[in-house]
């Protein structure tokens, strides 16, 4: 199916074309006549291009001719676009001035040289297209016009508002969902062991919407404390899906490295928590590497259940502990009531097209993946010809493996527009079930130039509409919004494997434990490598298929530089390399590099360590996106930036370190994304270069000092940027300025377009906020941190914004009440509000609520730091989550009537726990931190029976705490004792035994040796003992523990030799114990 590359490349070199001639371009070099020629000869070409489609499934020789014709179209566009870079070069050269155009004439860019060498490329691949215009006679093609848009709409008359939204309905799962929450919910599964229900099926059916519709009923989002979604696909590999159920649980990224940190940190996030974890879409049939997970995950609360999806019946009986489901197929009604509510407009249909509707989805077989997909494809075919087309279509006939799924999929793929049937097809260079971001896609599409440039079109709206009809069409699914705020998406399996099958002479993925099987003119490669990818020396040795043909190369994970040397000199040839994705990998040659990728228009890459960016990346004019990751260290961005005029998109991801940004960013129009901007005091850094910018996404505003006036700082134009999301402001600690009113000027005139959703202010000097911080207007604001703001008095009335979720009041050292002003004058007062931060604040002295307000009801966590002056807190009902850190003691008062499940107290000066905590029964997590006064907790435990987590650290004057305490609290899972140096933990007699299974002893140096009591812990599955320098041996009853699995021992010298394997004189004691680290390393693992 070579036609989806074919028929795009063939109008993306006409647009080139155009584009050349009408910038004089052509005409510039004397090649306006060859040019015109190449023009025409496409033409011919394109005219038969449709008729060529549709023959090709059943002759060999039209497939090799638009084989042929592919390769002839990559070389018209290659050609082509050297002539436009140098049009680029030029124009730099002519703006920096007569010495450098008079040092490009004397170099090997000699304009006479130049011309001459186009002129002949031009004209032989002129040549070879004539040749091949030629043989569309002798193939019997007939023109039929341009490839067209068969679905009879364009991008530009379609609402895009509706193109992402959810189903109205799921069709045909009612039953299905409600016997499944019954399975999961009813009596008898608070079991000790895991609970594992799968769901097995073939692909299209909706597995996986299945379990969403579980996932997210309200029933189960009650009946579990955490609910966790992993993507498994075929690449089982523990250490990735332990990393991705972390990330699931803390909705961001995971910093930590190695599959034992990650274990220990999971068992951490689920000890004592009844959680349900989805494994979507798995295909391991090897039983160990399940034992291997299965083993972490065995450290929740009882009831937990892990909720299975598979393709593999054989998967299914292999890891479920419950009787799998099958899922079916749609019934005929339930088929007909989905199509329809894809296919027609109005509840009024032609009797005729209803007929052949029944049909066609007669034909999906009850597949809801291949039924959606047709009823999106008729939804824009209006004649019954249109229909008959695809309900007497010959694909229907083609030889498949999925039933009635490909042919329908085959079909909606047909009528697309070429141009998004290369989109689609070019997403195959992810692997399968890889997460997508929107804004990636559309970065990739323009680099690649797959979206057709035309008129005055501005390519990343368009970009953005394409994802959206993709979506809609349901070549995408599961969009969601990430940590980073980007929208996502997935293809399904089938879909993925139809993207392959279009671009497999093009496009390969290099995977762990596969045998490279390269394509013989591989375009785009992605590497998805789990280890290191050992790349020889010796460039020559590398053994890919690649002349300088490549276009995309992108790196998901892995360190495939082992090798550097070897690889950079293979990177260096691909001369026509549009797209260089090395995610988190540093390319030390880039200053080299880009002289010679001159045709690159996605660069992303690492800048770990570097302290700032080669100059060369200024020769760099096509550069559309420059994406930098790890720029912790980064200092300086190239000088000389501004003559990218193509840029699009300048993104880092930390840039604390960075003293300026570039000057002339203004000049930038094309730019749609800036990170950060930097304000100086030169024309060309002040803010007024931001007027022009039709920014979106995140901005952060540095260096705000130098902004002089209202004027100067209404001249950034923000008002006007609809499209930004976050937007943060900051002046330079520690300026004073002698006027209060110029800081309120300038940030009165920063103010923002009303559909921002997150805003940051620090360091602002000003005695009061302006009054559009606080406006109605401002209904999709959703985050808001003020920080160190220590002149103004007054806080806003941030009371009144509607959508209002996670609040953070940092540094206002000005601020002494929180009051009536603070909650607007409204009946309801912060309605949305779950999280509210309150640090630093010294002279904060009241927080009082009118009691004519209703405030706060959906307040969920609330913490306390630094708030001297503070005693008294209001009522606050729906509060889950209390954090108090170095405040006054009195505040713990508050939590006697609420229903806390989790407090951490930190840095008070309290000598015993308060008798409070007698209430709180629904406690279930209490952490006490750097209290240097408590000497005892045997008070005020003994009534937290819903307690499961327990940890007291850095407590120096802690002396004790008797085993008997564990008795009372009946739930207790987790116990940690942490740097406390006079405690002896767990003293004295057990007399029965507790349901604790992880107990951590670090930094105790009086323990002499392990507690009589540790042997009545007959749950007991984790024993870690870190930094006991007292502790030197183990006792023989240590082996009666049966449920122990694993044991941790560091900073414990003759212990460790007591310990060692197998020799030691303790080890008999302890080589029961499947799991053992000693020192930071494994010694044995018997899972």
């Amino acid at each position: 199916m070579a036609d989806a590359v074919v028929s795009a490349l063939a109008q993306t070199v006409v647009g080139n074309l155009n584009s050349l001639v009408s910038q004089e371009i052509g005409n510039a070099w004397r090649l306006t006549g060859e040019l015109k020629k190449l023009e025409r000869t496409l033409a011919t070409i394109q005219g038969v291009l449709k008729d060529a489609e549709l023959k090709q499934r059943n002759s060999e020789e039209i497939q090799n001719w638009l084989m042929n014709l592919k390769d002839v179209s990559y070389d018209a566009e290659n050609v082509l676009d050297e002539v436009a870079t140098e049009g680029l070069r030029r124009r730099a050269d002519s703006e920096r001035g007569m010495q450098h155009q008079l040092k490009s004439f004397l170099s090997l860019r000699n304009p006479l040289l130049f011309r001459f060498k186009m002129a002949h490329k031009v004209k032989n691949v002129r040549e070879k297209l004539d040749s091949i215009a030629e043989e569309r006679h002798q193939l019997g093609l007939s023109d039929q016009g341009v490839v067209g848009n068969r679905y009879g709409v364009t991008l530009d008359n379609r609402q895009t508002n509706s193109l992402v939204e959810e189903e109205s309905e799921i069709y045909g799962r009612k039953e299905e969902k409600e016997m499944i929450i019954k399975e999961i919910v009813g009596s008898g599964r608070e079991q000790d062991d895991l609970s594992i229900y799968a769901i097995w099926g073939m692909g299209g059916l909706g597995k996986t919407t299945l379990a969403k519709l579980v996932y997210n009923d309200a029933r189960i989002e009650k009946h579990f404390e955490l609910r966790i979604w992993v993507c498994v696909s075929d690449d089982f590999n523990t250490e990735r899906l332990v990393r991705e159920i972390i990330e699931s649980i803390e909705g961001g990224g995971c910093s930590v490295s190695g599959s034992d940190p990650l274990q220990r940190l999971l068992r951490e996030k689920l000890r004592g928590r009844k959680f349900l974890l989805v494994l979507d879409d798995v295909w391991n049939e090897d039983n160990n590497m399940w034992d291997g997970l299965k083993q972490v995950l065995r450290y929740g609360s009882k009831g937990s259940m892990l909720m299975v999806t598979t393709r593999i019946e054989k998967v299914a009986l292999m890891m479920g502990t419950m009787a799998p489901f099958n899922i079916g197929n749609l019934s005929e009604d339930d088929s007909w009531s989905l199509f329809k509510q894809r296919a027609f407009k109005t509840e009024e249909v032609d009797e005729n097209l209803v007929a052949m509707g029944k049909v066609i989805v007669k034909k999906c077989g009850g597949v809801p993946l291949a039924i959606k997909a047709l009823g999106s494809l008729m939804r824009f075919k209006s004649h019954e010809s249109e229909w008959l087309a695809i309900k007497e279509s010959e694909i229907w006939h083609l030889p498949d493996d999925e039933n009635r799924i490909l042919p329908a999929l085959r079909l909606s793929y047909d009528n697309l527009m070429p141009y998004m049937r290369q989109c689609f097809a070019y997403c195959c260079i992810f692997p399968k079930d890889h997460e997508m971001e929107e804004i990636e896609l559309v970065q990739l599409w323009m680099a690649n130039g797959f979206i057709p440039s035309e008129g005055q079109t501005d390519l990343h709206l368009a970009g953005h509409l394409i994802f959206k009809e993709l979506v809609w069409r349901s070549f995408f699914q599961d969009g969601e919004i990430n940590f980073r705020g980007e929208r996502t998406c997935k293809m399904h399996d089938l879909l993925h494997d139809l993207a392959l099958s279009v671009m497999k002479h093009e496009t390969y993925i290099l995977q762990d434990r596969k045998v490279p099987e390269f394509p013989k003119m591989l375009c785009h490669l992605g590497l998805h490598l789990k280890s290191s990818w050992a790349i020889p020396e010796n460039e020559s040795k590398l053994k890919l298929p690649i002349d300088n043909s490549l276009r995309s190369l992108i790196v998901h994970e892995g360190n495939v530089l082992h090798r550097a040397q070897g690889f950079l000199s293979f990177l260096s040839k691909q001369q026509y390399l549009r797209v260089l994705d090395m995610n988190y990998h540093k390319i030390v040659e880039l200053p080299n590099l880009a002289y010679k990728l001159v045709h690159l228009r996605k660069l992303s890459m690492s800048c770990s360590g570097l302290k700032e960016l080669p100059e060369s990346l200024t020769c760099l004019h096509n550069l559309q996106t420059l994406k930098l990751r790890d720029t912790r260290d980064l200092l300086k961005l190239p000088k000389r930036l501004k003559v990218l005029k193509n840029l699009w998109f300048l993104e880092m991801d930390y840039f604390y370190s960075l003293l300026c940004t570039p000057p002339g960013l203004g000049d930038l129009y094309c730019l749609r994304r800036l990170s950060i901007f930097i304000v100086g005091r030169d024309a060309s850094h002040q803010i007024n270069q931001l007027k022009e910018l039709n920014l979106e996404g995140n901005l952060s505003i540095q260096g705000l000092e130098n902004v002089r006036s209202l004027e100067d700082a209404k001249s950034a134009n923000l008002m006007t940027k609809r499209n930004l999301t976050c937007l943060s402001l900051s002046w330079k600690y520690g300026i004073n300025k002698d006027s209060l009113e110029c800081f309120e000027e300038v940030l009165e005139g920063l103010q923002p377009h009303e559909n921002l959703e997150k805003m940051c202010i620090s360091y602002y000097q000003g005695s009061k906020f302006p009054n559009w911080m606080s406006t109605l207007a401002f209904k999709h604001l959703k985050e808001i941190s003020l920080e160190y703001c220590e002149r103004c008095k007054h806080p806003l009335p941030l009371g009144k914004l509607p959508s209002l979720t996670d609040l953070t009041l940092k540094g206002m050292d000005s601020v002494k009440h929180l009051g009536a002003e603070w909650y607007g004058d409204g009946e309801r007062s912060f309605p949305a509000l779950e999280s509210l931060r309150i640090s630093e604040m010294p002279n904060l002295e009241e927080w009082n609520v009118p009691d004519s307000v209703e405030s706060f009801p959906c307040l969920k966590a609330l913490e306390i730091t630094e708030c001297p002056m503070l005693t008294k807190l209001p009522f606050l009902p729906t509060l889950k989550q209390f954090y108090l850190h170095t405040s006054s003691v009195t505040l713990l008062g508050f939590i006697m009537f609420l229903t806390l499940e989790t407090l951490h107290i930190t840095d008070l000066p309290i000598k015993t726990l308060p008798k409070v905590l007698d209430n709180p029964s629904t406690l279930k997590t209490l952490y006490l931190i750097k209290c240097a006064n408590l000497e005892s907790v045997d008070e005020g435990l003994q009534y937290l029976n819903s307690l499961e987590s327990l940890m007291v650290s850095d407590c120096p004057s802690i002396t004790s705490f008797p085993a008997a305490i564990l008795e009372n609290l009946s739930s207790l899972t987790s116990l940690e004792f942490q740097f406390c140096k006079k405690l002896n933990p767990l003293s004295g007699p057990l007399r029965s035994g507790t349901v604790l299974e992880d107990l951590v002893i670090n930094g105790c140096p009086q323990l002499k040796h392990l507690p009589e009591s540790v042997q009545k812990l007959s749950c007991l599955k984790e024993l870690r003992i870190y930094n006991c320098e007292g502790l030197r041996s183990l006792p023989v009853w240590l082996g009666s523990l049966q449920s122990l699995r694993e044991l941790s021992i560091d900073g414990c010298l003759d212990l460790e030799k007591r310990c060692g394997k197998p020799n030691g004189e303790d080890w008999l004691a302890i080589s029961h114990i499947p799991f053992i680290r000693m020192d930071g390393k494994t010694v044995q693992n018997l899972d």
